[in-house]
C-alpha cells in the first residue's frame, strides 16, 4: 500500500525562496554571472600559448560587467548554498546556457 502512495506522488517542485534579503543577487542574474566567470576560466586553459591569464582581474573585470560587488556575489552564493534545491537549479541553468552557447558557435563554423 505504502509503495502505491509513494509511486503516485507529484514529482517535486524546485525549492523557491520566499523571503530572501534584499542584497541577494536574483538568480537569473547570478546564473549570468556565473557563466561568465566560467567562461574566463575557461580562456585560462584554452590561450596556453598566451602568458598566463591574471584571475583576479578577470573576477573584477565580471562584476564590474554586472555591475555587483564582489563581497554581494560572495555572500549570496552562500546564500544559494544554504538553499542547495535553488543552487542546483542555478547551475542546471548556467550547464545549459553554456551548452547553447557551445552549440550555436559549433553551428557558425
Amino acid at each position: 500500500m505504502c509503495f502505491i502512495l509513494f509511486s503516485c506522488e507529484q514529482p517535486k517542485q524546485v525549492e523557491q525562496v520566499e523571503s530572501k534579503p534584499e542584497w541577494v543577487i536574483e538568480e537569473e542574474k547570478m546564473i549570468d554571472v556565473i557563466i561568465d566567470l566560467r567562461i574566463v576560466d575557461a580562456a585560462t586553459y584554452i590561450n596556453t600559448n598566451l602568458p598566463p591569464r591574471n584571475k583576479v582581474k578577470d573576477w573584477e573585470f565580471v562584476m564590474n560587467k554586472h555591475q555587483i560587488a564582489d563581497s554581494i556575489f560572495t555572500k549570496s552564493h552562500d546564500y544559494y548554498a544554504g538553499h542547495p534545491k535553488v543552487l542546483s537549479s542555478i547551475y542546471e541553468k548556467v550547464i545549459d546556457k553554456l551548452s547553447e552557447m557551445q552549440t550555436d558557435n559549433y553551428e557558425k563554423e
